[in-house]
Protein backbone atom coordinates (compact mmCIF):
# COMPACT_ATOMS: atom_id res chain seq x y z
CA UNK A 1 0.00 0.00 0.00
CA UNK A 2 1.24 3.63 -0.78
CA UNK A 3 1.55 6.01 1.63
CA UNK A 4 0.60 9.21 -0.56
CA UNK A 5 1.08 11.74 2.23
CA UNK A 6 4.24 10.08 3.31
CA UNK A 7 5.30 10.36 -0.24
CA UNK A 8 4.05 13.70 -0.45
CA UNK A 9 6.15 14.11 2.90
CA UNK A 10 9.50 12.76 0.91
CA UNK A 11 8.74 15.01 -1.86
CA UNK A 12 8.92 18.32 0.55
CA UNK A 13 11.59 16.89 2.41
CA UNK A 14 13.88 16.41 -1.65
CA UNK A 15 12.45 20.11 -1.89
CA UNK A 16 13.77 21.28 1.39
CA UNK A 17 17.48 19.62 0.46
CA UNK A 18 17.60 21.02 -2.80
CA UNK A 19 16.89 24.30 -1.16
CA UNK A 20 19.25 23.84 1.58
CA UNK A 21 22.05 21.71 -0.45
CA UNK A 22 23.25 20.21 2.66
CA UNK A 23 26.89 17.77 2.21
CA UNK A 24 24.86 15.31 4.88
CA UNK A 25 20.89 14.52 4.63
CA UNK A 26 21.15 10.59 4.50
CA UNK A 27 18.12 9.93 7.42
CA UNK A 28 15.48 12.20 5.66
CA UNK A 29 16.81 10.69 2.15
CA UNK A 30 16.47 6.98 3.51
CA UNK A 31 12.40 7.73 3.85
CA UNK A 32 12.39 8.44 0.18
CA UNK A 33 13.44 5.55 -0.46
CA UNK A 34 11.31 3.84 1.52
CA UNK A 35 8.39 5.49 -0.24
CA UNK A 36 9.85 4.49 -3.75
CA UNK A 37 9.69 1.29 -2.55
CA UNK A 38 6.42 1.25 -1.67
CA UNK A 39 5.28 2.39 -4.98
CA UNK A 40 7.48 -0.18 -6.83
CA UNK A 41 6.27 -3.02 -4.59
CA UNK A 42 2.48 -1.69 -5.08
CA UNK A 43 3.69 -1.71 -8.99
CA UNK A 44 5.01 -5.27 -9.05
CA UNK A 45 1.51 -6.52 -7.06
CA UNK A 46 -0.53 -4.91 -9.67
CA UNK A 47 1.14 -5.96 -12.46
CA UNK A 48 1.15 -9.35 -11.02
CA UNK A 49 -2.28 -9.56 -10.58
CA UNK A 50 -3.43 -7.62 -13.91
CA UNK A 51 -0.42 -7.44 -16.57
CA UNK A 52 -0.04 -4.30 -19.10
CA UNK A 53 2.46 -2.58 -20.82
CA UNK A 54 1.62 0.70 -18.86
CA UNK A 55 2.30 -1.08 -15.63
CA UNK A 56 5.74 -2.14 -16.75
CA UNK A 57 6.26 1.25 -17.89
CA UNK A 58 5.94 2.86 -14.68
CA UNK A 59 7.40 -0.10 -12.69
CA UNK A 60 10.53 0.69 -15.43
CA UNK A 61 10.40 4.16 -14.28
CA UNK A 62 10.08 3.84 -10.39
CA UNK A 63 13.17 1.56 -10.85
CA UNK A 64 14.89 4.31 -12.53
CA UNK A 65 13.81 7.15 -9.55
CA UNK A 66 15.29 4.48 -7.19
CA UNK A 67 18.79 4.06 -9.01
CA UNK A 68 19.22 7.84 -9.59
CA UNK A 69 18.06 8.75 -6.07
CA UNK A 70 20.36 5.94 -4.54
CA UNK A 71 23.08 7.08 -6.71
CA UNK A 72 22.29 11.09 -5.56
CA UNK A 73 22.21 10.32 -2.06
CA UNK A 74 25.16 7.94 -1.37
CA UNK A 75 27.92 8.91 -3.44
CA UNK A 76 31.17 8.19 -2.53
CA UNK A 77 31.69 12.22 -1.17
CA UNK A 78 28.83 14.29 0.12
CA UNK A 79 25.31 14.64 -2.03
CA UNK A 80 24.85 14.77 -5.77
CA UNK A 81 21.93 17.75 -5.65
CA UNK A 82 21.59 17.21 -9.43
CA UNK A 83 20.67 14.25 -9.30
CA UNK A 84 18.49 14.57 -6.12
CA UNK A 85 16.69 16.66 -8.43
CA UNK A 86 16.15 14.23 -11.30
CA UNK A 87 15.17 11.51 -8.63
CA UNK A 88 12.52 14.13 -7.09
CA UNK A 89 10.87 15.45 -10.67
CA UNK A 90 10.84 11.60 -11.67
CA UNK A 91 9.13 10.51 -8.13
CA UNK A 92 6.63 13.96 -8.35
CA UNK A 93 5.61 12.67 -11.85
CA UNK A 94 5.36 8.47 -10.73
CA UNK A 95 3.00 9.99 -7.47
CA UNK A 96 0.88 12.23 -10.60
CA UNK A 97 0.44 9.15 -12.56
CA UNK A 98 -0.41 6.62 -9.16
CA UNK A 99 -2.96 9.47 -7.60
CA UNK A 100 -6.38 7.24 -8.45
CA UNK A 101 -4.34 4.30 -6.94
CA UNK A 102 -2.35 5.86 -4.09
CA UNK A 103 -6.22 7.80 -3.09
CA UNK A 104 -7.82 4.58 -2.44
CA UNK A 105 -5.02 3.80 -0.36
CA UNK A 106 -4.60 6.64 1.60
CA UNK A 107 -5.23 6.43 5.30
CA UNK A 108 -8.19 8.17 6.28
CA UNK A 109 -7.88 11.62 8.06
CA UNK A 110 -8.91 11.62 12.11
Amino acid sequence: MIDRQGCDKALETLDRVLDEKPEQYHEEVVEVLRCLVSIRNHLIARRRSEPSGDLDERLDHANVVISVMTSGSFPVVGLNHERLKQARDLMASILDTLQPDAKANQPSSP
